[in-house]
């Protein structure tokens, strides 16, 4: 299976779930496209639980690192140090879920697929006598 991405390739969504469950295509996207697409309204799919979720994680990191700080000035005055990197691991992860999401809605939603399909934002991982049918010309 080779990689194409930035609309090497495009494939209508219902060839795209017909692909998938027969196991020839993997769908992808970078995880930085993902948290922009969750976080705008005009794109983000019916389902607003992927947007939900990537902003109440990232509440998480930033509340917990804040509350550190609290520590740091009444108590443990090292504490904010480990709690810098989990605030970067909870960023790290949330942005990852929030790809994984957004790459489940698209098998449910067709418009969704639709729009971010026209935008160059899938990335599709396919046999290259697959993906021949679909390169953009």
């Amino acid at each position: 299976m080779k990689r194409y991405e930035n609309g090497t390739i495009s494939i209508p969504h219902k060839q795209m779930v017909e692909l998938k469950n027969s196991g020839k295509l993997n769908l992808g996207m970078f995880n930085d496209i993902a948290v922009k697409i969750a976080d705008n309204p005009d794109l983000a799919p019916k389902a607003k639980s992927s947007g939900v979720a990537m902003h109440f994680w990232s509440w998480i990191a930033v509340g917990q690192f804040l509350y550190s700080i609290y520590w740091s000035f009444t108590g443990l005055w090292w504490i904010f140090i480990p709690s810098f990197f989990l605030m970067g691991g909870i960023h790290k992860a949330n942005k990852k879920g929030t790809s994984q999401n957004l790459l489940f809605e698209a098998e449910r939603d067709k418009e969704f697929y639709e729009k971010i399909r026209k935008l160059d934002g899938w990335n599709y991982e396919v046999d290259e006598s697959v993906a021949k049918k679909y390169i953009k010309k």
